[in-house]
């Protein structure tokens, strides 16, 4: 007999669209998935001294049981790099049984509907996306809890088409696309049993791009956003960069720690230091301005 569930899929840690993605990939191994809700970028609930959410809902078609199905999720999660810890805090990626069909059943292990349903936005809005039944519970939500979950629109989770036995050529052609149209830094491409991840590292300077940054030109400057890349702590570099700074080269100007490893912000060229846009010691999102920096004259 085929049950419907829904599940409902967070991360705050690490690079949180490829966590999304890689639980997707595992959830397709294991289930039909006939739904599946856009990303939205979302509060912390519970807890909130910690970063922001990717969130997303999918609808399963399984012949397991409810609590086969949480056994499976929960080996999911371990593998995907779970570990327990503060309730409601920081994780790399969690799964919740939402729905079960139309069962309710309370054990130690086990409560459905989710206790917390009707009070989350980040799990609501999703799932009305994809199950228009629970718009009226979403519309329900006191407007400042729905304000805290955003659509996410181009985080480089956009489709590609290298499902299937497209042709080699087909497959780099549609990689080559997206890397072209997005501004994602770093792509992971799971297929079968193979899997690669391509990281866009920042250009270093060349003398020419030094001779040009110092070449006076009749045109206004160009603005340029140093963006963060991944979700961490934001620290500035030493000596600290102040705005009007002179840059010379490609200056390290800071860096974000996440996971107790540190990613090194670079100004990616020279130019001048038009404005630092967030604090030191600031927890800092995916495609957040970290600096200004004017280019040209």
């Amino acid at each position: 007999m085929t049950h419907r569930a829904y599940v409902g899929i967070g991360t705050n840690l690490g690079d949180r669209v490829a966590n999304l993605e890689r639980a997707l990939l595992r959830l397709r191994r294991l289930e039909a998935i006939r739904a599946q809700s856009s990303l939205y970028r979302t509060k912390p609930w519970g807890k909130l001294d910690q970063p922001w959410f990717l969130n997303a809902v999918v609808s399963l078609e399984t012949e397991l049981s409810a609590p086969a199905l949480l056994e499976e999720m929960k080996k999911t999660e371990n593998e995907l790099g779970r570990r327990r810890g503060e309730r409601w805090g920081p994780r790399a990626i969690d799964l919740d049984l939402l729905l079960y069909d139309d069962l309710e059943m309370k054990t130690p292990e086990l409560c459905l509907p989710h206790p917390h349903l009707r009070e989350r936005a980040f799990v609501l809005t999703p799932l009305a996306e994809i199950d228009e039944r629970f718009a009226a519970m979403r519309d329900a939500l006191d407007a400042s809890e729905l304000a805290g979950v955003a659509l996410i629109e181009r985080e480089s989770a956009i489709a590609m088409s290298l499902e299937g036995s497209a042709p080699l050529r087909e497959r780099l052609t549609a990689l080559a696309r997206f890397l072209a149209e997005t501004d994602a830094v770093r792509v992971r491409v799971e297929r079968a049993q193979d899997e690669i991840e391509l990281e866009v590292r920042p250009r270093r300077a060349t003398p020419a791009d030094r001779q040009a940054a110092s070449t006076p030109s009749a045109a206004a400057p160009r603005i340029d956003t140093i963006k963060a890349d991944l979700v961490g702590i934001f620290h500035v570099g030493r000596p600290v960069p102040a705005e009007g700074d002179a840059l010379e080269g490609d200056r390290e100007l800071g860096y974000i720690e996440a996971l107790g490893i540190r990613t090194s912000v670079h100004s990616m060229g020279a130019g001048r230091l038009v404005s630092v846009a967030t604090a030191d010691g600031s927890a800092v999102e995916y495609g957040q301005p970290l600096f200004l920096i004017a280019r040209g004259r």
